[in-house]
């Protein structure tokens, strides 16, 4: 008996400047082209009973909070960056479809430049600043930049587990993003593949190997681009003909997202 995935492409498109801090030089914060998986997990999980907080400190809740998560996410990636790859024996006729798929409101629209970020500066006043200013008279703002992500830029990442909310919040700020849900039909693959999405490297079970890659260091786990694993992971094709390669994470730390009977066959 085949065991069912529900295995879901999702395209992600912000209606807001979207901002977090990937990179921090002194008083400058710079996003990187990859949306963390935590992120999106936390967003897309939001009717979660025991993860969504109003206020958590500074300390994360990750290990206690990813054994609650019903829906498993991918890191995501700019929609000019899906790696597309015909079946061979599929007519791959689509063209880069994924770029067609921004959207507002109801209106599908081209996607926005890929190069659309944006340096948006900011001040402010700290209280020892403000203690030295009405002491000495002074003018001593504290001064940086924020570059943040433009609106309707698009990411897509894929999910597995239930299904997710039309529109998530997600950054700093908690932008508002509306959510393009496209199920695959996949089937369960072991053996040596190259994932079609950035891969979360501590997501990984012991069972997976990488191959190789390229590190890129995004808090608050390295991520691997252009990856190359040998480990059981989901293939499907879509309805333009398109492969889709996602890796099976570990079934320990997201015991929601799998059954029992299911984590056997994946791993037994």
């Amino acid at each position: 008996m085949e065991t069912e995935f529900n295995l879901n492409l999702v395209v992600i498109t912000s209606h807001d400047y979207m901002f977090f801090a990937s990179r921090d030089y002194g008083a400058v914060a710079y996003p990187s082209d990859i949306v963390g998986n935590y992120a999106l997990m936390y967003a897309v999980n939001r009717g979660t009973s025991g993860v969504t907080r109003v206020a958590s400190g500074t300390t994360p809740y990750y290990d206690e909070d990813m054994v609650k998560m019903n829906t498993y996410a991918t890191p995501g990636a700019p929609t000019e960056q899906f790696p597309y790859q015909g079946t061979g024996t599929t007519s791959a006729n689509g063209g880069r479809w994924l770029l067609r798929e921004t959207r507002i409101g109801s209106k599908t629209i081209p996607s926005w430049d890929a190069a659309s970020i944006s340096r948006i500066t900011w001040n402010s006043i700290g209280e020892t600043l403000l203690d030295i200013m009405t002491r000495d008279r002074l003018n001593l703002p504290k001064v940086g930049a924020y570059f943040k992500h433009a609106p309707l830029r698009s990411f897509y990442f894929y999910t597995i587990g239930k299904d997710i909310p039309q529109v998530i919040r997600l950054g700093k700020k908690h932008t508002s993003v509306r959510c393009s849900v496209f199920p695959l039909k996949p089937k369960l693959a072991f053996g040596t593949f190259r994932p079609t999405c950035p891969v979360n490297t501590i997501d990984l079970p012991e069972q997976t190997r990488i191959l190789q890659g390229s590190i890129l260091t995004i808090p608050p786990s390295p991520v691997i681009v252009d990856a190359e694993l040998d480990g059981a992971h989901l293939s499907a094709v879509d309805s333009h003909g398109y492969i889709h390669r996602v890796p099976i994470p570990d079934r320990a730390k997201y015991l929601r997202v799998f059954g029992s009977e299911r984590q056997e066959t994946i791993h037994g």
